[in-house]
């Protein structure tokens, strides 16, 4: 994963990384939770990402990940006046 400045939006941020399903099956598509932090490594923020907010509109989210398959995740995240100086991101099952 990756969490860099967003060039197309002034202040935003974007959230990228890749999903691997390495299972023989499909399984769920996990919610992400992305928590901004601090230079003493605090956490600032938090926020939790379901399928829905980082798959494409039309994605076959009840089908879940494909077996063997990598999904690219890019997602634009607006800090508001965080000061965010690192990233944690998480995957979970709810």
């Amino acid at each position: 994963s990756d969490l860099h400045p967003d060039n197309g939006r002034k202040g935003g941020l974007e959230l990228t990384a890749t999903l691997k399903n390495r299972a023989p099956f499909a399984q769920q598509f996990p919610h992400l939770e992305l928590t901004l932090t601090d230079t003493a490594d605090k956490a600032v923020a938090r926020k939790v990402l379901t399928p829905a907010d980082y798959l494409p509109a039309k994605a076959a989210i009840a089908d879940g990940m494909q077996p063997n398959a990598d999904v690219a995740v890019a997602v634009g995240i607006d800090p508001g006046e965080i000061a965010a100086s690192g990233y944690r991101l998480y995957l979970f099952y709810p």
